[in-house]
């Protein structure tokens, strides 16, 4: 299918974008800068979460993950709730990060159209039926965070304090 290979090159670059915008940001991944609920720690372990809670979730299947990361990095999640738990170490999750989308798209080729048990809106008003609708999706979902990302990023810069997690 000649759109899911786009897609997935798609998706796969705009993943690659996402890592080299948090490259050598290992320092200041646990800040929350002043006014933000979230740190960088977060955006990557949610922009691991969302897409398989948005697929194998959706077809009531077990995600890939610890169940732990729902808590830690679901939508409505923050850091400040962590409070002593051991979230995994921030060069993980980038590199996990990177994974997901091509795994993703091994996982469900050639049951790409396959419908979800019961459809899905999102919080932005679009209805997801199938795991190509999911991704889709996930694609402008990272592209959001991407400039989330990028505006905490300046944020950081900004101010020299912020707080960390924890």
């Amino acid at each position: 299918m000649r759109n899911w290979t786009i897609l997935r090159e798609q998706s796969t670059t705009l993943r690659a974008a996402l890592a080299d915008l948090i490259a050598d940001e290992e320092d200041r991944a646990d800040i929350i800068p002043a006014t933000w609920n979230n740190n960088l720690r977060w955006h990557v372990g949610h922009l691991i979460t969302s897409p398989l809670v948005l697929t194998w979730g959706l077809m009531g299947e077990p995600l890939p993950i610890p169940p732990r990361y729902r808590e830690w990095f679901g939508r409505g999640s923050s850091p400040r709730g962590w409070g002593d738990a051991e979230i995994p170490p921030f060069t993980s999750l980038v590199q996990h990060m990177g994974e997901v989308i091509p795994a993703l798209f091994d996982a469900f080729d050639g049951r790409a159209g396959q419908a979800f048990p019961k459809p899905y809106t999102t919080t932005v008003g679009i209805m997801l039926r199938t795991p190509v609708d999911a991704l889709h999706f996930s694609m402008v979902h990272d592209g959001m965070h991407y400039g989330m990302i990028e505006a905490l990023k300046r944020s950081l810069n900004a101010e020299s304090g912020g707080h960390r997690a924890g």
